[in-house]
């Protein structure tokens, strides 16, 4: 069934949206979509939610879609404006995020220069294409009516269909403006392909018949093993098997962390070796998108319903376009069938795994108790402190590429948990707006990050208080950027800058920023924590006013530096 719908464009734009089952729209408003707001005052639906900056819009918007599966939607400006959502936009490229950017166009067949709008010959559809689902998803809409109705919809259908990812569509500023005009849509049309099916009873033995014959075969789950809700069937097949599972970039725990088959983060460690006596020799990733650098393993098969990226620089000798619960729960099925002794002989070869999963927990305890009368904040400390403290059913985001996380019970059965993917920093506290409303009231959501990555968007705040997203921030603030010390350290250890502890650019102290005060000025109340003492009731007081209160609350922990170059405090000496 289709109907026709009549107004403006903005009009057009609004109630196909509205039609799509769009609830919210993130943006910071723009001059060029004035139809579009126009049509917001008339309706009120979808519900706004506005940022002070294009970048915390982005953020907003996927942290919106992680967490609710929905495709999240942003209203930018012109190219001015969308460019804002640059960093952010390559993080959601990276995580498959389904996102839709709605942009006003100042379109000109005279090429003439209009400020905040592309150069003169260039497109602004064609300049954000980069940045867009495979690098390519970005559309144009000039003058016809209809293409509003028809472009909205290919857009979310293309964000929602694997690959997944982020779609721009930018529509003519005057034809958003312009009344009476007319299209037709499709009446309940939910605009979603649907996906893959099981792989072929063919291939799950095939499968089955390489895991079985593997001494040590190594599981890797991806994201995608989150997206379709096959976590129950991963850790199936993981215990079935006794194999070790290890992590990869990941923005979903995809296998619980505190599981005893998990065995941290690959490549598979000497240690490992060590510990288990076993060479792995065949990798099976499932669900994502690929491994990052070299592959050791001799035999790799992969399955999932991306195929972009199998296979890109390492062969494969299966590989499988598949949804993968059914697939899984199939595997599971065929492997005793195919491998009538594999369950015994498994559990005797592999019989050290567990042990070394155990001591990666052991380590991360015994480091909590070597610090945990210091003075200062140890990072594992806090990090024990979290695992005690929030709820079981909190959502996590995390913008921290060195906080601890062994001691979480992150992954199926415990805390949801997200980071930004792609690395580029301001993710956090727009995504843990989004990913708050997306959870509701009554569900916890706590963003942890570094003072760092705080800087980038500390913005947020305003819009945690304007709409009372209740969020629970926790900062863990080291006055300096720690992963790139690190980075700089493992690149080029035997220079001067290693050996002196001279880091160029990286402490943070010399004026420390006081993210207690720039959250109070924005309305969000929080409290600093510089010793141990202070940390557990602090953090107690910040569930109870994000829980009960339901307020926003930020707890700003002082922590000890960790790695090479920690004692550092060095900082160019010059000023004006």
């Amino acid at each position: 069934m289709r109907k026709t719908i009549t107004g403006t464009g903005g009009m057009l734009l609004i109630q196909t949206l509205k039609d799509a089952g769009v609830e919210y729209l993130f943006t910071n408003p723009g001059s060029a979509e004035t139809g579009i707001f126009a049509a917001l005052a008339e309706t009120e639906d979808p519900r706004l939610v506005v940022a002070k900056h294009e970048g915390l819009v982005a953020a907003m918007a996927d942290g919106y879609h992680r967490l609710s599966g929905k495709v999240g939607v942003a209203i930018a400006h012109v190219m001015g404006g969308s460019y804002q959502l640059a960093g952010q936009l390559f993080n959601a490229q990276i995580a498959g995020s389904s996102l839709l950017v709605v942009a006003g166009d100042w379109m000109s067949e005279l090429q003439d220069y209009r400020g905040l709008a592309p150069f003169p010959g260039l497109s602004q559809a064609e300049s954000m294409r980069p940045l867009m689902k495979e690098a390519r998803c970005a559309y144009q809409i000039g003058a016809d009516p209809a293409a509003i109705t028809v472009a909205t919809t290919r857009a979310l259908r293309e964000a929602t269909t694997y690959p997944t990812g982020p779609v721009y569509l930018s529509i003519s500023a005057a034809l958003l403006n312009q009344e009476g005009l007319e299209a037709q849509i499709g009446e309940e049309a939910a605009y979603r392909i649907e996906g893959v099916a099981p792989a072929r009873a063919e291939s799950v033995d095939t499968i089955a018949r390489r895991l079985g014959a593997a001494t040590c075969p190594v599981l890797i789950f991806g994201d995608d093993v989150s997206r379709q809700g096959a976590q129950a069937e991963a850790i199936a097949l993981a215990e079935l098997l006794e194999a070790p599972v290890f992590a990869g970039r990941q923005i979903f725990p995809n296998f619980p962390l505190r599981h005893s088959l998990f065995c941290g983060g690959y490549p598979v460690s000497a240690e490992f070796k060590k510990v288990t006596g076993l060479t792995p020799d065949l990798i099976f990733l499932v669900g994502c998108q690929g491994v990052h650098g070299p592959v050791a393993e001799p035999r790799v098969m992969q399955i999932g319903p991306n195929p972009l990226l199998m296979g890109r620089h390492y062969p494969l000798d299966v590989a499988v376009q598949c949804e993968l619960r059914g697939t899984l729960k199939a595997l599971a099925e065929a492997l005793p069938r195919v491998n009538p002794a594999g369950a015994a002989a498994w559990k005797r070869q592999r019989e050290k795994v567990r042990a070394y999963a155990a001591s990666l927990i052991s380590k991360e305890e015994d480091l909590v108790r070597e610090h945990e009368h210091d003075a200062t904040v140890h990072p594992a400390v806090l990090e024990a402190h979290l695992a005690d403290i929030l709820p079981r059913d909190t959502a996590m985001v995390q913008e921290s590429s060195t906080a601890r996380a062994a001691l979480l019970p992150l992954g199926h059965g415990g805390m949801w948990w997200t980071r930004s993917g792609g690395g580029s920093l301001g993710f956090g506290v727009g995504a843990a707006i989004g990913a708050k409303i997306a959870a509701g009231r009554e569900r916890p959501v706590m963003l942890h990050l570094g003072d760092g990555a705080l800087t980038y968007s500390a913005a947020g705040f305003w819009t945690m208080a304007r709409y009372n997203t209740a969020v629970l921030t926790v900062v863990s603030n080291n006055d300096t950027y720690q992963i790139v010390r690190h980075n700089w350290a493992r690149q080029m250890p035997d220079t001067k800058m290693v050996r002196e502890g001279k880091y160029p650019g990286l402490q943070l102290s010399g004026p420390s920023t006081d993210y207690v005060a720039l959250a109070r000025a924005q309305g969000v109340d929080g409290e600093h924590v510089t010793t141990l003492k202070e940390l557990e009731p602090a953090l107690r007081r910040g569930v109870e006013k994000t829980t009960k209160e339901n307020r926003p609350y930020l707890v700003d922990v002082k922590v000890q530096q960790e790695g090479v170059g920690a004692d550092s405090g060095w900082t160019e000496a010059w000023q004006m």
